[in-house]
């Protein structure tokens, strides 16, 4: 049986400056990573190069747009950032040089710690990271949201599952699959505005579930960009990856002071630290309070004359929370010492050894989905 790898990430990218920053994170935290193909206008191409010397990072494989796509189909081209990015990816890996198994990613993807590859794949099966359940997101505002609901009209169509994988992270591919996925799309409407993450990895799960280990919780710090900035359906246990957003390296930003390329020198301290601003914010936000000369999505956006309303709301609002707080810390504290010793008991309490089960060999084997959720 040939071993399943994952060892070639696939981007799309009209921004050489942050993908040379980005594939020198892949250098460092993902080292075993072979190769690099990047579908990029032919304007950018020799940039990238620049900035991208075989000895920084994985070998690069440079796929130019015009020559990808025939000019009816450029000229077809969605004005939808997600419904032209879908058509773009399902293009190229039909006749890119892409592998059979690949690992799809943006320019803006930056690892944050090592990573190993069973993150990715384990005993051949392919592992996929969920942020939220498409059932579920409500949020109608921007051509991701569009995309998102399309898909989960076409997956629900179908009776398949419909987590939202377009977690801002690397997701392992099969090539094939992601083909068929967009296939039975298209027979439902041949704009194939469909979301490239949520698609594929749930309609593959429906097709061909033993392809597929269980699903895991998404690992990306800055998605959302603020915490906050929607409700988490499962909040990361662990930040793997980051999802760069140079505008919060500027001055009012989450991260303004820090570096946005690898510090070489201290690559784990350097990721640490924002990953406790991250925290920080994340902590102070939730109890509406905002750390100084961070310029929040909440009291920053709109007018001027509406920011000084936001400003005034929040100051309102976070005073009312301390009261609350205080009203009801006798009843938080009770409820916090009860879940406390309802974990000691089970933590006491024997837990019974299943017994074996013999099945009926003439029984109908149950379907195995793929669709369950843990967090890992």
């Amino acid at each position: 049986m040939t071993e399943t790898r994952a060892d070639q990430l696939v981007y799309l990218s009209n921004r050489p400056a942050v993908l040379a920053e980005t594939l020198n994170y892949v250098r460092h935290f993902m080292p075993w990573v072979r190769e690099a193909v990047v579908l990029a206008p032919a304007a950018t191409h020799e940039r990238l190069r620049d900035l991208t010397p075989d000895a920084v990072g994985p070998k690069l494989v440079s796929v130019d747009e015009d020559e990808l796509l025939t000019a009816a189909e450029r000229g077809a081209l969605s004005a939808s950032h997600s419904a032209r990015n879908a058509t773009l990816r399902r293009l190229l890996y039909e006749r890119g040089p892409v592998a059979d198994v690949f690992l799809q990613s943006d320019d803006d993807y930056r690892p944050l710690r090592h990573i190993e590859p069973s993150m990715f794949i384990a005993d051949g099966r392919l592992i996929s990271y969920a942020c939220h359940d498409l059932a579920l997101w409500r949020r109608n505002d921007t051509t991701y949201d569009l995309v998102q609901h399309s898909t989960y009209l076409a997956l629900s169509y179908f009776g398949a599952g419909h987590l939202n994988f377009a977690s801002h992270m690397p997701q392992p591919i099969d090539r094939a699959l992601f083909g068929e996925s967009f296939a039975a799309a298209m027979s439902l409407d041949p704009s194939g505005a469909f979301c490239e993450w949520s698609l594929p990895l749930n309609h593959g799960r429906f097709v061909a579930p033993e392809r597929f280990g269980e699903v895991r919780t998404y690992r990306t710090m800055c998605w959302p960009r603020y915490p906050h900035e929607w409700p988490y359906w499962r909040r990361p246990e662990q930040y793997a990856f980051e999802n760069f957003h140079p505008e919060l390296y500027a001055a009012g930003g989450l991260f303004a002071g820090l570096a946005t390329a690898l510090d070489e020198n201290a690559p784990a301290q350097q990721a640490f630290a924002k990953l406790s601003r991250w925290y920080e914010f994340d902590l102070q936000a939730g109890r509406l309070r905002f750390p100084a000369g961070v310029r929040d999505p909440w009291r920053y956006s709109g007018s001027a004359p509406a920011r000084v309303l936001r400003r005034g709301f929040f100051r309102t609002a976070a005073a009312l929370r301390r009261v609350w707080e205080y009203v009801g810390l006798e009843e938080r504290t009770a409820l916090s010492e009860l879940a406390g010793r309802l974990d000691a008991l089970e933590q006491r309490e024997p837990h019974p050894q299943p017994q074996p089960q013999v099945r009926d060999s003439h029984a109908p084997r149950r379907k195995q989905n793929g669709h369950r959720d843990r967090s890992d």
